[in-house]
């Protein structure tokens, strides 16, 4: 049985939020499942560092792919640069397999903070999860906050013009500048879930990527500033990667 899995990178209706829920399935390959729980258990794959990485390109090719909106499609948009397509995440204590992906067919209240409307909102959506789950069929994550990049301070470059000319990740595997407030937020409301939820929990490693944003090369072009989308191929296809790592951890 074959196995898609979606995600949606900036879908904002109340909150920006990804749910996906994966059915289980057996792996064909038993020994390949083994050797991939072997290099990944007890490995927090999201924390590491971005390591340049020119023998290892892209899985495809953002130029003649059909399916990347415009304003994500730096190359086509003339970014000159192709650095930020040759960087690997690499979690400190294993490594990271990179796979390809498979695909299967009453009450109205204004002026609300958006950290609280976020909370109740993410509450609401846990006790659906606690009452319509089961974790014998069913296994769910949750995607964590997608960081933008519009405040040089945050890296310690206070000159840099947000985002634009950034050709090279955060060194290390530390982000000096701050969190977003809606990780907290997203990490107490997850706590209160009684089911099991995986966090996908890539802001630390998104956060590392100040290079990895479209700046001038979205849909807006250079009369535009886009430090909050990413370009594809780029940090995303990180996030699949560990998702389907997650997954294959365990043997669904």
């Amino acid at each position: 049985m074959a196995l898609w899995v979606s995600s949606s990178f900036e879908k904002l209706v109340i909150v920006m939020i990804v749910l996906v829920l994966v059915h289980h399935h057996h792996l064909a390959n038993g020994n390949a499942n083994e050797n991939i729980e072997n290099r990944v258990s007890g490995c927090d794959l999201f924390q590491g560092s971005w390591v340049e990485d020119i023998s290892n390109p892209p899985q495809y090719n953002a130029t003649t792919c059909p399916f990347i909106e415009k304003e994500f499609n730096c190359q086509n948009n003339g970014r000159p640069d192709h650095n930020y397509l040759y960087y690997s995440w690499h979690p400190t204590s294993c490594d990271l397999p990179r796979w390809d992906f498979i695909q299967v067919g009453s009450k109205v209240m204004k002026d609300m903070d958006r950290m609280v409307a976020f909370e109740m909102a993410l509450g609401t959506w846990g006790a659906w999860v606690d009452t319509n789950i089961d974790p014998t069929k069913t296994m769910v994550f949750f995607q964590g906050i997608s960081p933008n990049h519009y405040n040089g301070s945050d890296w310690n470059e206070p000159n840099a013009k947000q985002c634009q000319g950034q050709m090279t990740p955060v060194l290390g595997s530390i982000y000096p500048g701050q969190y977003p407030p809606a990780v907290a937020v997203v990490k107490r409301a997850l706590s209160k879930i009684k089911k099991p939820v995986t966090l996908l929990d890539i802001t630390t490693l998104s956060l590392l990527r100040k290079d990895g944003h479209p700046s001038i090369y979205g849909i807006g072009g250079a009369s535009g500033m886009d430090c909050t989308h990413w370009c594809i191929a780029g940090v995303p296809d990180t996030w699949n990667q560990i998702l389907y790592n997650l997954i294959i951890w365990h043997k669904l």
